[in-house]
Protein backbone atom coordinates (compact mmCIF):
# COMPACT_ATOMS: atom_id res chain seq x y z
CA UNK A 1 0.00 0.00 0.00
CA UNK A 2 2.93 2.37 0.82
CA UNK A 3 4.66 1.54 -2.29
CA UNK A 4 1.17 2.55 -4.13
CA UNK A 5 1.26 5.61 -2.51
CA UNK A 6 4.27 6.67 -3.52
CA UNK A 7 3.84 6.02 -6.95
CA UNK A 8 1.06 8.39 -7.15
CA UNK A 9 2.66 11.52 -5.38
CA UNK A 10 5.89 10.77 -7.49
CA UNK A 11 3.42 10.60 -10.24
CA UNK A 12 1.19 13.88 -9.19
CA UNK A 13 4.67 15.51 -8.34
CA UNK A 14 5.06 16.39 -12.24
CA UNK A 15 1.55 16.38 -13.42
CA UNK A 16 1.31 19.80 -10.54
CA UNK A 17 4.88 21.36 -12.17
CA UNK A 18 3.59 21.01 -15.51
CA UNK A 19 0.44 22.24 -14.51
CA UNK A 20 2.30 25.35 -13.30
CA UNK A 21 5.21 25.97 -16.08
CA UNK A 22 2.00 26.21 -18.43
CA UNK A 23 -0.10 28.49 -16.32
CA UNK A 24 3.10 30.74 -16.29
CA UNK A 25 3.53 30.26 -20.08
CA UNK A 26 0.12 31.96 -20.07
CA UNK A 27 1.35 35.89 -18.25
CA UNK A 28 3.99 37.79 -18.68
CA UNK A 29 5.64 39.45 -15.73
CA UNK A 30 5.14 43.44 -16.47
CA UNK A 31 6.99 46.22 -13.94
CA UNK A 32 6.48 49.38 -13.76
CA UNK A 33 7.91 52.69 -12.13
CA UNK A 34 4.73 54.31 -10.07
CA UNK A 35 3.72 57.26 -7.71
CA UNK A 36 2.12 56.91 -4.64
CA UNK A 37 0.39 60.77 -3.56
CA UNK A 38 1.70 61.53 -0.87
CA UNK A 39 0.88 64.32 1.86
CA UNK A 40 3.20 67.35 3.15
CA UNK A 41 4.26 65.20 6.34
CA UNK A 42 5.86 62.42 5.17
CA UNK A 43 6.49 60.10 2.05
CA UNK A 44 4.24 56.74 1.53
CA UNK A 45 6.40 54.27 3.20
CA UNK A 46 6.48 50.24 3.64
CA UNK A 47 4.13 49.33 0.51
CA UNK A 48 4.18 45.77 -0.41
CA UNK A 49 2.01 43.35 -3.02
CA UNK A 50 -0.82 43.23 -0.48
CA UNK A 51 -0.75 47.13 -0.39
CA UNK A 52 -1.38 48.13 -4.43
CA UNK A 53 -4.13 47.03 -6.52
CA UNK A 54 -3.69 47.02 -10.60
CA UNK A 55 -6.31 47.09 -13.20
CA UNK A 56 -6.12 46.77 -16.75
CA UNK A 57 -9.21 47.50 -19.02
CA UNK A 58 -11.59 46.35 -15.89
CA UNK A 59 -9.53 43.70 -14.68
CA UNK A 60 -6.95 42.97 -11.18
CA UNK A 61 -4.23 41.67 -12.22
CA UNK A 62 -2.36 39.67 -9.43
CA UNK A 63 0.73 41.58 -7.97
CA UNK A 64 3.62 39.75 -7.49
CA UNK A 65 6.24 42.22 -5.77
CA UNK A 66 6.03 46.08 -4.62
CA UNK A 67 9.90 47.61 -4.16
CA UNK A 68 10.61 51.40 -3.14
CA UNK A 69 12.51 52.71 -5.87
CA UNK A 70 16.06 53.55 -4.95
CA UNK A 71 17.42 55.40 -7.80
CA UNK A 72 18.35 59.05 -7.45
CA UNK A 73 15.93 61.39 -9.08
CA UNK A 74 16.61 63.79 -11.70
CA UNK A 75 14.55 66.80 -11.50
CA UNK A 76 14.08 70.16 -13.20
CA UNK A 77 12.57 72.82 -11.15
CA UNK A 78 11.11 75.83 -13.71
CA UNK A 79 10.41 78.67 -11.21
CA UNK A 80 8.48 82.21 -12.28
CA UNK A 81 10.79 84.93 -11.62
CA UNK A 82 8.53 88.12 -12.87
CA UNK A 83 7.52 91.01 -11.04
CA UNK A 84 4.33 91.21 -10.44
CA UNK A 85 1.71 93.91 -11.80
CA UNK A 86 1.96 97.31 -10.69
CA UNK A 87 -0.41 96.95 -6.67
CA UNK A 88 1.03 93.59 -6.03
CA UNK A 89 3.33 92.54 -3.75
CA UNK A 90 6.08 90.14 -5.30
CA UNK A 91 5.68 86.67 -2.88
CA UNK A 92 9.25 86.65 -2.52
CA UNK A 93 9.41 85.22 0.95
CA UNK A 94 6.71 82.53 0.19
CA UNK A 95 8.68 81.38 -2.54
CA UNK A 96 11.85 80.79 -1.04
CA UNK A 97 10.54 78.97 2.01
CA UNK A 98 8.67 76.53 -0.47
CA UNK A 99 11.56 76.19 -3.02
CA UNK A 100 13.74 75.23 0.14
CA UNK A 101 11.29 73.18 1.61
CA UNK A 102 11.21 71.10 -1.59
CA UNK A 103 14.99 70.86 -1.90
CA UNK A 104 15.85 69.87 1.30
CA UNK A 105 12.78 67.26 1.66
CA UNK A 106 14.12 65.59 -1.82
CA UNK A 107 17.75 65.19 -0.43
CA UNK A 108 16.89 63.76 3.22
CA UNK A 109 14.78 61.45 1.12
CA UNK A 110 17.16 60.83 -1.80
CA UNK A 111 20.47 62.38 -0.99
CA UNK A 112 21.78 61.35 -4.53
CA UNK A 113 19.44 63.56 -5.99
CA UNK A 114 19.91 65.74 -9.10
CA UNK A 115 18.04 69.29 -9.65
CA UNK A 116 18.63 71.56 -11.79
CA UNK A 117 16.60 75.41 -11.70
CA UNK A 118 15.80 77.17 -15.07
CA UNK A 119 13.42 79.96 -14.89
CA UNK A 120 11.39 81.19 -17.67
CA UNK A 121 10.92 84.96 -17.63
CA UNK A 122 10.83 86.12 -21.19
CA UNK A 123 13.03 83.13 -22.17
CA UNK A 124 14.14 80.08 -20.59
CA UNK A 125 17.35 80.11 -18.47
CA UNK A 126 19.77 77.85 -16.80
CA UNK A 127 20.36 79.16 -13.37
CA UNK A 128 21.59 76.30 -11.74
CA UNK A 129 22.76 72.98 -13.74
CA UNK A 130 21.95 69.38 -12.57
CA UNK A 131 23.61 69.09 -9.02
CA UNK A 132 23.65 67.14 -5.60
CA UNK A 133 24.84 69.83 -3.64
CA UNK A 134 22.05 71.68 -1.50
CA UNK A 135 24.11 74.49 -0.36
CA UNK A 136 24.67 75.52 -4.38
CA UNK A 137 20.91 75.53 -4.50
CA UNK A 138 20.29 77.27 -1.42
CA UNK A 139 22.08 79.84 -2.17
CA UNK A 140 20.32 80.81 -5.43
CA UNK A 141 17.06 80.41 -3.71
CA UNK A 142 17.97 82.51 -1.07
CA UNK A 143 18.76 85.30 -3.15
CA UNK A 144 15.76 84.89 -5.30
CA UNK A 145 13.73 87.76 -6.12
CA UNK A 146 10.83 88.14 -9.28
CA UNK A 147 12.23 91.24 -10.78
CA UNK A 148 11.72 90.56 -14.60
CA UNK A 149 9.57 92.30 -16.38
CA UNK A 150 8.59 90.34 -19.21
CA UNK A 151 5.89 87.80 -20.23
CA UNK A 152 6.19 84.27 -18.98
CA UNK A 153 7.43 81.10 -21.57
CA UNK A 154 5.68 78.54 -19.26
CA UNK A 155 5.26 76.26 -21.63
CA UNK A 156 8.74 76.98 -23.28
CA UNK A 157 10.49 76.52 -20.09
CA UNK A 158 8.56 72.69 -19.61
CA UNK A 159 9.74 71.57 -23.13
CA UNK A 160 13.70 73.09 -22.01
CA UNK A 161 13.16 70.90 -18.94
CA UNK A 162 11.96 67.67 -20.89
CA UNK A 163 14.85 68.13 -22.92
CA UNK A 164 17.27 68.11 -20.21
CA UNK A 165 15.83 65.16 -18.74
CA UNK A 166 15.97 62.77 -22.10
CA UNK A 167 19.24 61.62 -21.33
CA UNK A 168 19.24 60.83 -17.80
CA UNK A 169 20.86 57.51 -16.27
CA UNK A 170 17.36 56.85 -14.58
CA UNK A 171 13.97 55.98 -14.84
CA UNK A 172 13.16 58.98 -11.96
CA UNK A 173 12.68 62.05 -13.79
CA UNK A 174 10.09 65.02 -13.18
CA UNK A 175 9.71 68.42 -14.07
CA UNK A 176 8.27 70.92 -11.37
CA UNK A 177 6.96 74.18 -12.18
CA UNK A 178 5.59 76.82 -9.96
CA UNK A 179 2.92 78.96 -11.79
CA UNK A 180 1.89 82.67 -10.69
CA UNK A 181 -0.60 82.23 -13.91
CA UNK A 182 0.99 85.50 -15.15
CA UNK A 183 0.48 86.25 -19.01
CA UNK A 184 2.51 83.76 -21.34
CA UNK A 185 4.06 83.91 -24.37
CA UNK A 186 5.26 80.71 -25.03
CA UNK A 187 5.68 80.23 -29.28
CA UNK A 188 2.27 78.18 -30.37
CA UNK A 189 4.99 75.74 -32.00
CA UNK A 190 6.26 75.01 -28.58
CA UNK A 191 3.06 74.00 -27.43
CA UNK A 192 1.89 71.66 -29.94
CA UNK A 193 5.32 69.66 -29.10
CA UNK A 194 5.27 70.08 -25.61
CA UNK A 195 3.21 66.57 -24.93
CA UNK A 196 5.50 64.92 -27.35
CA UNK A 197 8.99 66.11 -26.18
CA UNK A 198 7.49 65.38 -22.49
CA UNK A 199 6.75 61.93 -22.93
CA UNK A 200 10.18 60.88 -24.62
CA UNK A 201 12.24 62.33 -21.91
CA UNK A 202 10.38 59.83 -19.68
CA UNK A 203 9.01 62.62 -17.26
CA UNK A 204 6.35 62.86 -15.27
CA UNK A 205 5.46 66.91 -14.75
CA UNK A 206 4.10 68.23 -11.75
CA UNK A 207 2.48 71.84 -11.51
CA UNK A 208 1.66 73.97 -8.30
CA UNK A 209 -0.27 76.88 -9.84
CA UNK A 210 -1.24 80.06 -7.53
CA UNK A 211 -4.08 81.39 -8.86
CA UNK A 212 -5.66 84.82 -7.35
CA UNK A 213 -7.46 85.60 -9.86
CA UNK A 214 -9.33 83.50 -12.75
CA UNK A 215 -7.73 85.31 -15.71
CA UNK A 216 -5.82 82.69 -17.54
CA UNK A 217 -4.24 82.19 -20.33
CA UNK A 218 -6.90 79.05 -22.06
CA UNK A 219 -3.62 77.81 -24.40
CA UNK A 220 -1.33 77.24 -21.64
CA UNK A 221 -3.86 76.11 -19.26
CA UNK A 222 -4.81 73.17 -21.29
CA UNK A 223 -1.17 72.38 -22.36
CA UNK A 224 -0.44 71.56 -18.71
CA UNK A 225 -3.46 69.77 -18.21
CA UNK A 226 -2.43 67.77 -20.69
CA UNK A 227 1.23 67.36 -20.22
CA UNK A 228 0.42 66.77 -16.61
CA UNK A 229 -1.94 64.28 -17.41
CA UNK A 230 -0.77 62.29 -19.83
CA UNK A 231 2.79 62.34 -17.95
CA UNK A 232 1.87 60.65 -14.62
CA UNK A 233 2.61 63.86 -12.90
CA UNK A 234 -0.47 66.10 -11.28
CA UNK A 235 -1.73 69.57 -11.12
CA UNK A 236 -1.82 71.14 -7.18
CA UNK A 237 -3.62 74.93 -7.51
CA UNK A 238 -3.45 77.34 -4.07
CA UNK A 239 -4.77 80.68 -3.87
CA UNK A 240 -2.28 82.00 -1.85
CA UNK A 241 1.45 81.74 -2.19
CA UNK A 242 1.51 80.95 1.50
CA UNK A 243 0.60 77.54 0.45
CA UNK A 244 3.31 77.44 -1.78
CA UNK A 245 5.74 75.18 1.01
CA UNK A 246 2.86 72.64 2.00
CA UNK A 247 2.36 72.09 -1.45
CA UNK A 248 5.75 71.67 -2.60
CA UNK A 249 6.60 69.52 0.52
CA UNK A 250 3.77 67.47 -0.64
CA UNK A 251 5.45 67.01 -4.51
CA UNK A 252 8.42 66.13 -2.61
CA UNK A 253 6.90 63.34 -0.75
CA UNK A 254 5.16 62.01 -3.23
CA UNK A 255 8.42 61.92 -5.66
CA UNK A 256 10.03 59.90 -2.91
CA UNK A 257 6.90 57.19 -2.12
CA UNK A 258 7.76 55.91 -5.64
CA UNK A 259 7.70 52.13 -6.37
CA UNK A 260 8.65 49.52 -9.03
CA UNK A 261 5.43 47.28 -9.05
CA UNK A 262 5.70 43.75 -10.70
CA UNK A 263 2.49 42.18 -12.02
CA UNK A 264 1.39 39.26 -13.90
CA UNK A 265 -0.89 40.11 -17.80
CA UNK A 266 -1.94 36.95 -20.00
CA UNK A 267 0.30 37.13 -22.59
CA UNK A 268 -2.57 37.50 -25.30
CA UNK A 269 -3.90 40.83 -23.53
CA UNK A 270 -4.11 44.11 -25.64
CA UNK A 271 -3.82 46.48 -22.94
CA UNK A 272 -5.99 50.20 -23.52
CA UNK A 273 -5.77 51.42 -19.81
CA UNK A 274 -3.44 50.35 -16.79
CA UNK A 275 -4.74 51.69 -13.26
CA UNK A 276 -3.41 51.37 -9.86
CA UNK A 277 -4.14 52.72 -6.33
CA UNK A 278 -3.31 51.22 -2.76
CA UNK A 279 -5.66 49.05 -1.38
CA UNK A 280 -7.30 51.89 1.01
CA UNK A 281 -7.97 53.83 -2.13
CA UNK A 282 -5.13 55.95 -1.89
CA UNK A 283 -3.58 57.92 -5.35
CA UNK A 284 -1.39 55.89 -7.87
CA UNK A 285 0.15 57.45 -11.16
CA UNK A 286 2.26 55.73 -13.51
CA UNK A 287 5.10 57.17 -14.48
CA UNK A 288 5.96 56.46 -18.48
CA UNK A 289 8.28 53.73 -17.33
CA UNK A 290 6.97 50.50 -17.35
CA UNK A 291 9.07 47.10 -18.70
Amino acid sequence: MRLRLLCIALVAVPMIAGQAASARQDVVKKTALVTVIAEARRPVAQLGPRDLVVREDGATRDVLDVRPATEPVFITLLIDTIRPPAGVLAPTQDFRRGLTAFVSTIKSGNPDAQIAILDYAGATVTAIDFTSEVPTLDRYIQRLFPNRQADAVLIEAVVEGARKLGDKPSPRRAIVVVDFNWRDSSEVSAMQQAAEIVNKSGATVWTVSVRTTSASSSNRENVLNVVTRSSGGIRLTIVEPTGLEAMLKSVANSLLSQYHVTFTRPVSATVKSTEMETAKGGKVLLTPWMR
